[in-house]
């Protein structure tokens, strides 16, 4: 999977998880009068790491070239990796951390 694809299914999964978990809560979340409570979970706007805002990132970027039996060079970027089978000669693989948080504009939940 690429690093776009990644951000963009987590965000997208975070958002649906938590209206998802709100709406399964809906029923069994009601005062003695019938009225709802208010939702359980939350997404709050903004980033601050320290008071729970934002989503944060960290993520270990793999880059892995390798010369395989058929004498070519295969160059890689992909967040998670993983290779079964086949024979590898020689590979190189270098790793880059990045770390960054995504703002929430608006209230979610």
């Amino acid at each position: 999977m690429d690093l776009e694809n990644f951000i963009k299914e987590t965000l997208v999964q975070i958002s649906k998880g938590v209206s998802a978990a709100n709406e399964q809560l809906t029923l069994k979340r009601k005062k003695e009068d019938g009225t709802e409570l208010p939702k359980l979970f939350l997404l709050p706007p903004g980033s601050k790491k320290e008071q729970g805002h934002g989503v944060h990132f960290d993520v270990a970027i793999t880059i892995k070239s390798a010369e395989n039996g058929s004498g070519g060079v295969k160059v890689r970027l992909a967040v998670v990796d993983a290779e079964l089978g086949g024979k590898l000669d020689s590979s190189h693989e270098s790793v880059s951390r990045i770390q960054f948080s995504v703002n929430i504009n608006q209230w979610h939940g």
